[in-house]
């Protein structure tokens, strides 16, 4: 795989070194990392010591784990012996053991013990880019538009050729007509009236007084709130990061609350982040100000989804269908609704007929396959989460569902490529994380699963599911007190986890203690 960087790392850093990660390639910078970008029956050593030659930097992730492992001192050593720059991301306030500062003393160091761990991933990636860029590497995002010219460079069209002047030691008489200095002093009064006119204005009466809204704002004088609301709703529609989105949308509605269309876009953008009770908020006024609007209807209905209000949801989508009968992803969401009520056959016929409307609303083939997946037909999952995937490249629902296909057959290698397309696509998803680790977990490496169950918990306290799949790590390791106590914790979260009653109650029956170990047996077989 052709990588700018190799991210050197202790594995009980691995949560750290998966943000890293996730964020570079989400800049354009191409990354290998272990144990992902390990192939398949290849030799562990040699994989390393051959992207380590290859690599422009090596992003070491400093830390009291790294400092005293010996197979990092190992990659340091072969990396300043190749050449390829260190840059250590210290995220421990610690100094580096005598044979560390050996080899990485007078390296750049980038601090990164204080959070927000996102701020020290920003200036990750600029002291990245320019390091790739001056080593000549195309490893960095492309700029998309050149910069506009500097002041003092030349102009890309050149100036028209300007006259020679006169010699200094000859006079020009120039014979104008009388008709024209007429014409010419009369010029010369029109203009000063109009000028004296625009005096009088500015100084008498002034420009209009700007609205509270455009003073707060600090709107430059003469640029009205509507038009400055429909720039920055233009600005926050194109803007990629879904906070930015959020916070030029808010400030065009400070300017203008009237539009509904503006309430949509902040409303979609709430949805994103998951936060379901401010986008419902937004979208009921979208819907006060333009009632017909399918849209918002629809969005609404996923904020219900979201919140797993299924009746009030499936009203919503109803609606929206109702108002436009080809709106396709209405469709494929109430297929969802249909699907979560265990009526499939409806389900079904909804995904078929979004397909049908647009056989490119990728959503509706993931979500499809993801009902052939849970009745079996594996195959024709497996096609649908394809297709799903080569219309929308960064869908990560597609690449987890299909990964947990590839679990399910017990093919982890491919698995595991899956969940690692779906990280870079959102490094702080729980889901994707717990799915991760439980491939590692099927593969026997309980220490890679339980640092991704860890991190899967740490995103979503109330993760029931990665409570379980931990608490199964440490049964494996015979860490019986750790298990239960994540057992029990999964079962306060949701207590209809069959699995999670009979693997406690397992536990149960290892320490003697057969009557809840019975309880539980009990609970399980009642939940089945």
């Amino acid at each position: 795989m052709a990588h700018d960087v190799f991210v050197s790392y202790s594995v009980k850093d691995k949560t750290t070194a998966d943000a890293i990660c996730a964020t570079l390639e989400a800049n354009g910078i191409r990354v290998w990392i272990a144990p992902r970008d390990v192939m398949p029956g290849s030799d562990w050593g040699e994989s390393i010591i051959e992207a380590i030659e290859q690599s422009k930097v090596m992003i070491l992730v400093f830390s009291a784990n790294s400092n005293a492992s010996p197979q990092i001192k190992r990659e340091i050593e072969r990396s300043v012996n190749k050449g390829v720059t260190v840059v250590p991301f210290r995220i421990d306030d610690i100094l580096p053991s005598k044979t560390l500062e050996y080899f990485i003393s007078t390296q750049h160091w980038l601090d990164a013990f204080t959070p927000p761990l996102e701020k020290h991933l920003d200036s990750l990636v600029a002291i990245l880019r320019s390091i790739i860029t001056k080593q000549g590497g195309g490893g960095a995002a492309p700029r998309l538009k050149p910069p506009p010219p500097e002041e003092d460079e030349a102009p890309a069209h050149p100036a028209p050729p300007v006259a020679p002047s006169a010699p200094p030691d000859k006079t020009i008489t120039l014979k104008v007509p009388t008709r024209k200095i007429l014409v010419i002093l009369l010029g010369l009064l029109v203009g000063a009236a109009l000028a004296g006119g625009a005096v009088w204005w500015l100084v008498y009466k002034g420009p209009a007084t700007q609205t509270a809204a455009e003073k707060n704002l600090a709107l430059p004088a003469g640029i009205s709130a509507e038009d400055a609301a429909r720039e920055y709703y233009q600005k926050g529609k194109n803007a990629q990061d879904v906070n930015e989105k959020i916070t030029l949308l808010t400030k065009a509605i400070e300017l203008n609350p009237k539009p509904g269309y503006y309430y949509i876009q902040r409303g979609r953008a709430y949805l994103n982040k998951q936060d379901y009770q401010r986008a419902l908020v937004d979208l009921d006024k979208a819907v006060e100000a333009i009632p017909n609007s399918f849209a918002a209807y629809n969005l609404r209905g996923l904020a219900y989804t979201g919140l797993d209000r299924q009746a009030q949801a499936m009203t919503e989508f109803n609606k929206a269908i109702s108002l436009n009968p080809a709106y396709a992803e209405a469709y494929s969401n109430r297929g969802f609704v249909f699907y979560e009520n265990k009526e499939y056959d409806k389900a079904l016929q909804d995904y078929d007929r979004a397909i049908a409307l647009d056989p490119k609303l990728a959503n509706a083939y993931n979500y499809r396959g993801f009902l052939y997946a849970a009745q079996g037909k594996l195959e024709q999952a497996l096609q649908d989460y394809n297709q799903a995937i080569s219309l929308d490249p960064k869908l990560r629902d597609a690449f987890i569902n299909r990964g947990y296909l590839y679990l399910r057959q017990k093919n982890y290698d491919a698995a595991l490529i899956d969940f690692n397309a779906a990280l870079p696509l959102d490094w702080r998803h729980a889901v994707t994380y717990n799915a991760r680790g439980e491939v590692f977990a099927a593969k026997g490496d309980f220490e890679w699963a339980r640092n991704d169950f860890n991190q899967a918990i740490s995103l979503n306290p109330n993760y029931g599911k990665a409570y379980t799949n931990r608490g199964r790590v440490y049964m494996e390791t015979g860490e019986d007190e750790k298990a239960l106590n994540d057992f029990t914790k999964a079962i306060f979260l949701n207590d209809d986890l069959a699995e999670t009653y009979e693997l406690r109650g397992k536990l149960y029956k290892k320490r003697g203690d057969d009557e809840r170990s019975r309880h539980d047996f009990d609970k399980a077989k009642a939940f089945k």
